[in-house]
């Protein structure tokens, strides 16, 4: 067989075997906890009682998962009937899940599946973690294995050095915390999953390597609309990936028409969903005191990883070297850091511009988290889940570099970084929710965040 040959089986092995483990692994139906009820809260409440809303009147049976949830929010709407002439209230709280609507939606239309074809109801724990392994399976697992794919087209388009693709590859699927949050109900695995394929049409039609056809237009206009659908801050690597575009296309009106058409099915959704339930367009994260301090409310008053305020360098620190760091658990997303500093030391960096444009965007983002009112590292998590979006940016940034090494030792450096990766991310799918204090860095180096 040729070299090529053999390396794309490696690939296609790698793929395999980290799907394996997602689909296998797809049990959130016995684990599952905060982040899954927040949005079966709302499942239910659209198949029950068609409303986005999960409280219910007094006179009425509690929704089942409201009650286990702290993820939700008051919002203060106008009484459908209300008389605008009278002196009665004219407006009334409801209780919304602070879970963006995108996935609980689609989650909702599966269930509807679910239980018209096999009698699956939510209410029956039995039937419940049937139903969240399938939801866990096609929303999350699906979500993993096909960022693997797109991750690996990206690599074939600029990568030549097989070795190089397969090391970068391996370190995505078994080296990040992609692995650990593969099954079980989150935003983030299907949010970096729509960003990665939307990169690959962005670099594939920026840089001519990919014709441009209106439907790959369409396809990069649907896919980075449902990023901040799913995960807002990620939206920055679309903006970034956006204007890239826009200065090779901005002539062509094909581009603007099929972008444009892409990205507001998902956009137009997410706010006509906004709209109706908050009156804003705006996610009730960006308002915290408004939507989330109701009487109450458990963060008025949160304790453990909740209740941390930590200094701004003190957090900085923790979020990226420390604790719960990106670069300490997982050394090998570093690399990316790396050749983002040779990229702006040398001109002559293979794919220079590309480098220092994601490494903007992921500076953007850690200043976001940095200076955001949130200082939980989020939440009951293993490591920063907030920088899983951040996982194929950097890790394509540092395959141009990894291509470069030639001395052994370098070699030697990248296996033990690799290697530290691999344990993280083995920890990270044992325990990818629960107490934060039992990462190795929190038990080894700098001990527990707080304690019980």
């Amino acid at each position: 067989m040729k070299p090529d040959h053999n390396a794309r089986v490696l690939e296609m092995m790698v793929i395999m075997v980290a799907a394996i483990f997602a689909i296998m692994g797809s049990h959130d139906g016995e684990n599952h906890g905060n982040t899954a009820n927040s949005r079966l809260a709302t499942v239910l409440s659209l198949t029950e009682h068609g409303t986005w809303y999960i409280d219910r009147p007094l006179t009425e049976e509690p929704n089942f998962f409201e009650r286990k949830i702290v993820d939700k929010v008051v919002v203060e709407r106008p009484l459908e009937d209300a008389d605008s002439g009278g002196d009665g209230p004219q407006t009334e709280l409801r209780t919304l899940s602070s879970k963006p609507p995108i996935l609980p939606l689609l989650m909702t239309a599966e269930y509807v599946v679910l239980n018209r074809l096999f009698g699956l109801e939510l209410l029956v724990k039995e039937d419940r973690d049937v139903i969240l392994r399938w939801m866990s399976l096609t929303f999350i697992a699906c979500a993993f294995i096909v960022t693997l794919l797109y991750f690996l087209k990206i690599l074939h388009l600029f990568i030549d050095d097989p070795m190089t693709r397969i090391i970068c590859l391996f370190a995505l699927a078994f080296g990040t915390q992609l692995l650990g949050y593969s099954d079980n109900i989150n935003n983030h695995v299907p949010g970096t999953c729509m960003l990665t394929i939307c990169l690959y049409y962005a670099l594939g039609l920026g840089s001519g390597k990919l014709d441009p056809a209106p439907w790959r237009f369409f396809i990069f206009g649907i896919t980075g609309g449902l990023v901040p659908t799913l995960d807002m801050p990620g939206g920055i690597f679309v903006l970034i990936a956006g204007i890239y575009l826009v200065r090779q296309f901005s002539k062509m009106n094909a581009f603007w028409t099929w972008v444009s058409v892409g990205a507001i099915i998902p956009l137009g959704v997410h706010f006509s969903i906004m709209i109706a339930t908050t009156g804003s367009m705006l996610p009730v994260q960006i308002n915290k005191p408004f939507y989330y301090h109701y009487e109450t409310s458990y963060w008025r008053n949160p304790g453990g990883s909740d209740g941390l305020n930590e200094p701004f360098l003190v957090y900085l620190f923790h979020m990226t070297f420390g604790r719960f760091g990106q670069f300490s658990l997982f050394p090998v997303t570093f690399l990316g850091i790396i050749a983002l500093g040779m990229a702006a030391l040398k001109k002559n960096m293979p794919h220079r511009d590309l480098i220092l444009s994601g490494g903007l965007g992921f500076l953007i983002l850690t200043l976001y988290y940095a200076t955001n009112g949130d200082k939980n590292y989020g939440g009951g998590a293993y490591g920063f889940r907030w920088y899983i979006i951040a996982t194929p940016p950097l890790l394509l940034m540092a395959a141009p570099l990894v291509q470069l090494i030639q001395q052994r030792w370098v070699w030697i450096a990248v296996s033990v970084v690799v290697g530290v990766s691999f344990y993280s991310a083995f920890e990270c799918a044992n325990i990818p929710w629960g107490p934060k204090n039992d990462a190795w860095t929190c038990r080894i180096l700098f001990g527990p965040a707080w304690v019980y």
